[in-house]
């Protein structure tokens, strides 16, 4: 326990804590501000509905269909390898597979034939494309009926109880954030920490160096979390004084904190230690802004409900409230496997510290040998 309050004002009491602290503050409150200030208070007007992705067939299929031949007529096909939207053109033989590909499409009569085509258009394409069984969705865009709208609304009021909808796009922009600035935090916190060769000395006689390097990952977590914590509670108030009639939900912004926001943060966190550990250095982070980048680009493709294996699940929305509750298990499998590989991540740097400080020792002893 000692170990873990030294640990924790160590890192609470660093510049780089500071630092990050104001950042994830203002990143927050500034992108989360104008969503919270619009009102729920009443159903909107038909002119103001928002728009669905839609899951009935006939919709799905008009819309895939819609673009697939549009591009086709420009020969100009959008595919986003590792993220990054890139445009291909078919030659003579593929432009004429895909042509029939387009008649099969228009000519299936149900969702698995359809789905079937889908993935036979995206072979063609090379992979990567939006049309995939998975990515169609995003092509079926449409405004909500009435009835979608009452129950959108009934589900933001009584299920949500208002202050879960703001939770969600909360969550949605604090994850963007924690999802890099960690890692850059937990290398210097490192980094520092190599520097003060005194304290390492002291501690190493009593601790083990996998017992510490856990201990500073538990602390890492609450730590970094802490600016989350605050401004999540700052937004409950804000939600209770706009909405004094209503019943809210005191504990929406926690809930979503630690189920939604925490397994990026341990992710992020993790990659920090483990990089640090194999290369000593900050190349962690390089990796680190591929893997945001690329996550970045491909949630932005859907940002008002993309769960999936998005490292940084998007829900920036308001509305689709139906769908993001009809996923709700794909989001939930999405988080666990993400604290599952932090985890895994943590046990591995914990062996390669190991491993390493073995290598010194053998390497020490072979020196004192030679004399």
């Amino acid at each position: 326990m000692r170990l873990f309050w030294l640990e924790c004002k160590r890192m609470c009491f660093s510049l780089a804590f500071l630092i990050y602290s104001g950042l994830v503050c203002a990143f927050i409150v500034l992108n989360v501000s104008p969503m919270v200030n619009r009102s729920l208070t009443e159903m909107p007007a038909p002119s103001h509905y928002d728009v669905i992705y839609a899951s009935d067939f006939g919709t799905l299929k008009e819309g895939v269909l819609e673009q697939l031949v549009a591009e086709y007529k420009e020969n100009s096909y959008t595919t986003y390898s590792l993220g990054f939207a890139k445009t291909n053109s078919l030659k003579a033989n593929k432009r004429a597979l895909m042509q029939t590909q387009i008649s099969a499409l228009k000519h299936s009569k149900n969702r698995q034939t359809f789905n079937a085509g889908l993935r036979r258009v995206d072979t063609v394409l090379g992979g990567h494309s939006a049309y995939t069984p998975a990515n169609a969705v995003t092509l079926a865009e449409r405004p909500m009926t009435k009835s979608e709208a009452k129950r959108d609304y009934r589900l933001i009021v009584k299920r949500d109880k208002i202050s879960g909808t703001f939770a969600r796009v909360f969550a949605d922009i604090a994850s963007l954030i924690v999802g890099i600035l960690p890692t850059v935090i937990i290398i210097s916190f490192c980094y520092s920490d190599r520097r003060s060769r005194a304290l390492a000395t002291i501690q190493s006689k009593f601790v083990s160096s996998g017992r510490r390097l856990f201990t500073q990952y538990w602390v890492s977590l609450i730590v970094l979390l802490l600016p989350v914590l605050a401004v999540g509670m700052y937004f409950t108030l804000r939600v209770i004084s706009l909405y004094p009639n209503q019943t809210i939900d005191l504990l929406a912004f926690m809930k979503v904190t630690f189920v939604w926001v925490l397994p990026t943060l341990m992710v992020s966190s993790a990659v920090g230690f483990l990089t640090y550990q194999l290369f000593g250095n900050f190349m962690g982070f390089a990796f680190q802004i591929a893997w945001w980048l690329v996550t970045t680009l491909i949630g932005a493709q859907r940002v008002d409900g993309n769960y999936g294996w998005l490292f940084m699940p998007r829900h920036n929305s308001l509305h689709n409230v139906t769908y993001f509750y009809d996923h709700f298990a794909m989001f939930i499998i999405n988080r666990v496997s993400y604290a599952i590989l932090a985890l895994a991540m943590v046990v591995a740097a914990i062996l390669v510290a190991r491993v390493r400080k073995g290598a010194y020792r053998n390497a020490f002893s072979s020196h004192h040998q030679r004399f």
